[in-house]
């Protein structure tokens, strides 16, 4: 289904369906890929990967000026990892927040992912630093977001405090493996059940409560991290897009392809939702509450959950068509 018919479908995708309804993300990240500034090949494997968002690493080098190199370095990289039109990121650290945001905040970014957070203020603290480097460094006002990499104690109590102390949060990583160290839990995907399923299931309530979104993966494999065989992938993006996630962090180049395809509505569902809205706007022209479809009765709940779920679909099929316009672009 291409775009034009997904659009034509569905109400304005800025305006609430009902009451109370939160409006739908303007991001679709579906896949995202962590890559260093260090690397060489940088830009041809941000070019490659068709990821939706890059996020960059930023080490440290001992005997130089830390703050100077970065400076210097990071714009070329920003330049790199968005050659493929992902959105670009910085991660940082909260205990060297200040610095690092100085030496790593530029113009070409999305806005920058906080790792090691524990309460709101390392929000607030971030959001004001970065209220002063747009002004200074001629990037529009509020254009930068937090995003939150979730690997403490501290992040789980306070999540919804911290989705809370700023506009410019917007996702939440959970990175099962350091969040499960830190918990002093089972850091190996020896269990049969995930012990991160209530953590999980609040951070993906906090996060859409405030129009913002979770990105995780389903157990075992968002703690085992393992490059496996792509069923196994694709089993794992549906049970993690069903349970609320909307996206995940790539351990592997190899998963790219598949949470893109699994972290959307397919073709299939999205032909069905447009046929469920047709069917049910010709039953209530007819002054029907509930009509009929494949043996099911469709009444408006199921309407209403159409309509997101097509929004949805056309989002990411906008993505996906910018990203294919930056391949071209690199191309010619």
């Amino acid at each position: 289904m291409n775009t034009q018919t997904l659009q034509a479908m569905q109400p304005d995708v800025e305006k609430p369906l009902f009451v109370g309804e939160k409006p739908m993300p303007k991001y679709i990240r579906r896949s995202v890929l962590a890559l260093s500034i260090d690397d060489a090949q940088l830009g041809e494997k941000a070019y490659a990967s068709w990821a939706d968002a890059i996020i960059l690493d930023c080490a440290k080098h001992p005997g130089r000026d830390w703050q100077a190199d970065l400076k210097a370095r990071v714009p070329a990289a920003i330049q790199a990892a968005a050659r493929g039109g992902a959105e670009v990121f910085v991660r940082v650290n909260r205990d060297s927040a200040a610095a690092e945001l100085e030496a790593v905040v530029f113009s070409g970014i999305a806005g920058v992912v906080l790792k090691g957070v524990t309460a709101p203020e390392d929000i607030t603290a971030a959001a004001e630093q970065l209220d002063a480097l747009e002004v200074s460094r001629g990037i529009a006002h509020g254009a930068l977001e937090i995003d939150v990499e979730v690997d403490t104690a501290g992040a789980v109590w306070h999540s919804l405090a911290i989705a809370r102390a700023s506009e410019r949060f917007g996702v939440f990583y959970v990175n099962e493996a350091a969040l499960c160290q830190n918990l002093g839990m089972q850091s190996t995907p020896t269990l049969a059940f995930d012990p991160l399923e209530y953590i999980k299931s609040q951070l993906i309530t906090v996060a859409t409560s405030v129009g913002g979104q979770a990105m995780g993966m389903s157990y075992p494999l968002g703690l085992a991290q393992d490059n496996a065989d792509e069923a196994i992938v694709k089993k794992a993006v549906r049970l993690a897009r069903d349970t609320g996630f909307k996206g995940s962090m790539c351990p592997h180049a190899a998963w790219i392809k598949v949470c893109n395809e699994g972290f959307r509505p397919t073709a299939e569902e999205a032909a069905y939702y447009v046929k469920v809205i047709e069917v049910f706007a010709e039953g209530i022209k007819r002054g029907m509450a509930s009509v009929p479809i494949d043996g099911k009765m469709i009444d408006v709940p199921v309407d209403l959950r159409a309509k997101l779920y097509l929004k949805w679909a056309n989002r990411a099929q906008v993505r996906d068509d910018a990203k294919a316009r930056a391949h071209e672009r690199q191309g010619n």
